[in-house]
């Protein structure tokens, strides 16, 4: 049964007006911050991560890696996932790698997921780049799903000037190969 809370936020969330929906969006963050978010939230987060505005996508993409990270069980939405890895947002690009890797840890994902990441790893932004690595090596670890596109462009990130990318590389290397 879902909570009176969550019921009136899921409403907001989804509000014309802005000043409530962004409003309801920081209340939902801060539960998903304190494990207090469940499978409840995402149809109203399915809408905001369509939504034209940057900051909605941001935060409904924050959140949804939040639940995953806290193993909240759904049916989760792989295809919008994937599709967020294209986003023209870097946030929202790396909150997208963030959940998939988190749902892979989980056991939960689907082969397609890795070719949207192994496209990730060519972004312009070495955080983006750090989590996608990091999130193939879940896959790898967790479903034994890889790819040889993304192996060898996890190769040349071991190079990349971004300690974080390079180590995160060469961890998800190290796993896929076993």
């Amino acid at each position: 049964m879902i909570s009176p809370e969550m019921e009136r936020l899921n409403l907001e969330m989804i509000s014309d007006d802005a000043e409530v929906r962004r409003s309801a969006l920081k209340r939902m963050d801060e539960l998903a911050r304190s494990r207090d978010v469940d499978a409840t939230a995402l149809p109203s987060l399915m809408i905001l991560l369509r939504s034209a505005d940057v900051e909605d996508r941001r935060r409904s993409s924050r959140i949804a890696a939040k639940m995953a990270q806290n193993r909240v069980e759904a049916f989760w939405p792989f295809d919008l996932l994937n599709a967020l890895t294209e986003d023209e947002d870097a946030e929202v690009r790396e909150n997208a790698a963030w959940a998939l890797g988190e749902l892979a840890s989980m056991r939960v994902g689907v082969h397609s997921s890795v070719t949207f990441l192994a496209e990730l790893l060519l972004d312009r932004e070495a955080m983006v780049r750090g989590t996608t690595s990091w999130a193939l090596g879940q896959f790898a670890e967790h479903l034994h799903m890889s790819s040889q596109l993304a192996a060898e462009r996890l190769e040349k990130l071991t190079y990349d000037r971004s300690p974080y990318v390079s180590k995160s590389a060469a961890s998800a290397l190290e796993i896929i190969r076993g």
